[in-house]
């Protein structure tokens, strides 16, 4: 008989990572390639090197589910693992509608200068809020399969949402912390006052209504 929780991870994991696949490739598409490729692609040594850092990437970000899936444990699903899966898909749903409502806004010529639509209006990175959520709660959906919270295997598994939080919010390419400064020069300069307006009134990355700051 099917594990519920093996199942729905499972299927709830695909659909993330197919979504993130398709929409990559077709804003490489839109974008004529991929410039954080560039000058890397020329050197097969150095594209090995990326190409073996990325698998690492996926495995580390995989291990929750993997660990869900490889456990001979299969306990009855408890309320916390309904309500963690729910959250899992919720990741799933707001990074697909944040990136989609981006990129409508993008190809209908990026009115307005920053874009503030939808889940834009509540969150300034709703898409890295919905990646991060996903993997808290994949972290916590797999304790099932752990023999309790000293688990090495499950607390090692941990990696998954602390490297994604580091990625989406350190990494000087796309970190939210570097999202200051000097980098917002090109919005204030533009529209000083709709920018700093918007800034003020929207959450850095928790979407949140009525939020001021």
């Amino acid at each position: 008989e099917a594990d519920p929780r093996k199942v729905a991870a499972t299927v709830i994991f695909g659909c993330s990572r197919s979504w993130l696949l398709l929409f990559l490739a077709w804003r490489a598409h839109e974008r004529g390639g991929d410039a954080r490729f560039d000058g890397v692609k020329d050197q097969p040594g150095l594209f090995l090197v990326f190409w073996i850092m990325q698998g690492m990437w996926v495995m580390m970000v995989s291990s929750p589910v993997l660990l869900i899936n490889s456990s001979a444990a299969s306990p009855p699903l408890a309320t916390a693992d309904v309500l963690l899966l729910c959250g899992f898909l919720l990741g799933v749903v707001c990074e697909v509608a944040a990136d989609v409502q981006k990129a409508v806004w993008v190809r209908a010529g990026r009115r307005g200068g920053f874009c503030s639509a939808g889940l834009w209006s509540y969150s300034r990175h709703p898409n890295y809020f919905g990646e991060m959520l996903q993997w808290w709660c994949a972290w916590l959906l797999a304790f099932a399969a752990a023999s309790g919270l000293t688990d090495p295997v499950w607390l090692a598994t941990a990696v998954s949402p602390l490297f994604t939080m580091h990625v989406l919010l350190n990494i000087p390419a796309t970190g939210v912390a570097q999202a200051n400064g000097k980098n917002l020069a090109r919005y204030y300069d533009a529209w000083p006052t709709e920018y700093a307006r918007y800034r003020a009134s929207t959450s850095i990355l928790l979407p949140m209504v009525g939020y001021a700051h």
